[in-house]
């Protein structure tokens, strides 16, 4: 009889364990299908430039030059999306330098390039995986189409590209199987959900690092520091942070905007709904910061765009992880 009564009494227990189980499931889910579509995207984009490149090559005109840009950008967009968040497949995570060399300070991009093509050889992807991370990535293959595309037509220039291209792809597919598996699905509950918002407010404060160091100081700015600064499309990667941002908060109702509501917490998940929606609506028309980092008004604009992105941050970090119980742990960007 006491065996009964007990187990009657754990019923209520073992039937929220289930549902925060099931919820916490739901969640990893969503996260896991984002993470693992916008990996795909970007090795289908990274085969699209390296398809664009290669017809350049063969085929030089404007015209191809164009469409490799226009390959570029797209893998642009679509790497924006895992670009900071720090958090998950340890595998995908070890990609991102080859993927992408930011910031780059010193142009080393830009001298490697020069020491690659003074070799006067013909590189191959193969050989690129064992030079320095700067010559694999999105910033070298910009450097050529855009910093540098008269090399494009001198000995050596095209077969560079061609391999670097090459090199993305491979990156691309890698990244892809590195997401295949869900890295939260094992952990508890609030070690999965600390993990998700670390990796939003891990994305966010990189977003900020990309406004703050090519703005500098008021009258000191750094246009060389800007992500992108040759393409000038440095906004445009940032508004793609934004969004990319926005859909992991949402999560396609499965994220922290729905536990927040779950939690009676409607005014702080509609609060910081609205913020990521202004922030976008208000989005500078620029597509680079060049331009903007040379005038009053253009840099004022730049200043309330990073003022909005704080009060996301502070949203998410002390007010969302207070109503949710959540520990904001460790930042890779913290100390750069």
């Amino acid at each position: 009889m006491k065996k009964s009564i007990i187990a009657l009494s754990l019923l209520p227990v073992l039937s929220g364990l289930a549902g925060c189980n099931d919820k916490q499931a739901s969640v990893t889910a969503a996260i896991h299908q984002q993470h693992q579509q916008a990996a795909a995207a970007v090795y289908a984009a990274s085969k699209g430039l390296e398809s664009a490149v290669t017809t350049m090559c063969a085929s030089p005109s404007e015209e191809t030059l164009e469409a490799s840009r226009s390959a570029w950008q797209t893998l642009m967009q679509d790497w924006m999306v895992l670009q900071g968040r720090e958090k998950g497949s340890e595998e995908a995570l070890s990609l991102s330098w080859q993927i992408q060399f930011w910031p780059d300070k010193k142009d080393i991009t830009g001298r490697k390039m020069e020491q690659l093509l003074a070799q006067q050889k013909n590189w191959t992807a193969r050989e690129l995986a064992d030079q320095s991370v700067a010559v694999q990535g999105v910033g070298a293959m910009e450097w050529l189409l855009y910093g540098n595309p008269e090399r494009l037509n001198q000995p050596y220039g095209c077969e560079l590209a061609t391999a670097i291209g090459q090199r993305l792809m491979q990156s691309g597919d890698a990244l892809e199987r590195a997401w295949k598996d869900n890295p939260w699905q094992a952990m508890t509950p609030q070690l999965a959900l600390g993990e998700y918002l670390g990796a939003l407010t891990n994305q966010l404060d990189f977003a900020m690092k990309k406004l703050t160091l090519p703005m500098g100081k008021p009258g000191h700015p750094r246009p060389y520091q800007a992500e992108s600064w040759r393409s000038q499309t440095s906004l445009a990667n940032l508004k793609a942070n934004v969004q990319a941002m926005q859909a992991l908060y949402l999560a396609e109702g499965n994220g922290l905007d729905a536990l927040l509501r779950a939690k009676g917490e409607t005014a702080m998940a509609e609060r910081l709904t609205d913020k990521f929606r202004n922030v976008l609506a208000d989005w500078p028309q620029s597509p680079g910061m060049g331009a903007m980092l040379k005038s009053k008004d253009g840099y004022r604009e730049l200043i309330s765009l990073y003022n909005d992105l704080e009060s996301i941050r502070f949203t998410l970090h002390d007010e969302v992880s207070q109503a949710l119980g959540i520990v904001v742990g460790f930042n890779a960007t913290d100390g750069d």
